[in-house]
């Protein structure tokens, strides 16, 4: 693991951007590999056969956010984001694919590529989560360890599902030491979904999301896993980090 030095961005707030060295990228998941992982847990693999074929990428050193933006580093830039005072070191989420783009812009980064969250979340050696093969539950904030158990479009902050309020259900940022990458890199796994530079479809409708969230089950836990949608869409478990080109 390599830290790039802790820097203030132009939001004015310290993030700890993580260095990932240059390397081979595995990407998605094999068939026969998701049958065997999931034939004790009543999941069909073909459910997830957007993550197939596996494939190799070779991917240049980058930079990476340590952790997702928070509601106090995205009010930085954008002050008339409002949020409750007790989220302040939550991931940000209820945002777009364009209003991730654009805070990334601003901060002299982009969004992260497919291939750049699956070196960062995978390492070297392709594993299925974060943290290694075996799922660990202690490991992810998600929905089996009490996040929710519905999304809601947005609305107002007082809107209540299934006892989660709107903007519920995340934790702060960098809060499971044990769930981090290989790299270093925190909630890789759960808390919100990511999103990503690139297209989820060959027909470019729909935007990538990565990385599952308080509100998905486990298999979409996995560092493989996929989701699009619409890039004007905003849910409450939506979120997003940033990443920087070069070393």
């Amino acid at each position: 693991m390599a830290l790039a030095p802790t820097v203030a961005a132009q939001s004015g707030e310290p993030v700890t951007k993580i260095r990932i060295p240059a390397g081979t990228a595995t990407i998605g998941s094999d068939m026969k590999a998701m049958k065997e992982r999931f034939k004790d847990d009543n999941v069909r693999a073909e459910w997830f056969a957007d993550e197939t074929p596996q494939r190799k990428a070779e991917v240049d050193a980058f930079l990476i956010d340590a952790t997702e933006v928070t509601n106090r580093r995205y009010k930085k830039l954008f002050p008339e984001h409002e949020f409750p005072a007790n989220l302040t070191d939550h991931p940000v989420v209820n945002v777009t694919w364009k209003m991730a783009d654009e805070y990334c812009r601003k901060v002299g980064g982009r969004l992260p590529s497919e291939a750049e969250f699956e070196r960062a979340a995978r390492g070297d050696d392709g594993r299925a989560y974060p943290w290694g093969n075996d799922f660990d539950p202690r490991n992810a904030v998600y929905v089996e360890s009490g996040g929710g158990s519905s999304r809601l479009k947005v609305g107002s902050f007082e809107q209540e599902s299934s006892g989660s309020n709107l903007l519920g259900g995340t934790s702060p940022v960098g809060s499971i030491e044990d769930g981090k990458s290989p790299f270093g890199v925190y909630d890789m796994a759960g808390n919100v979904w990511e999103w990503q530079a690139g297209w989820y479809d060959r027909e470019k409708k729909l935007r990538l999301l990565k990385g599952g969230s308080w509100l998905t089950s486990k298999e979409s836990l996995r560092s493989s896993a996929r989701l699009g949608d619409a890039d004007a869409s905003r849910f409450n478990d939506y979120g997003f980090r940033c990443a920087y080109t070069g070393e």
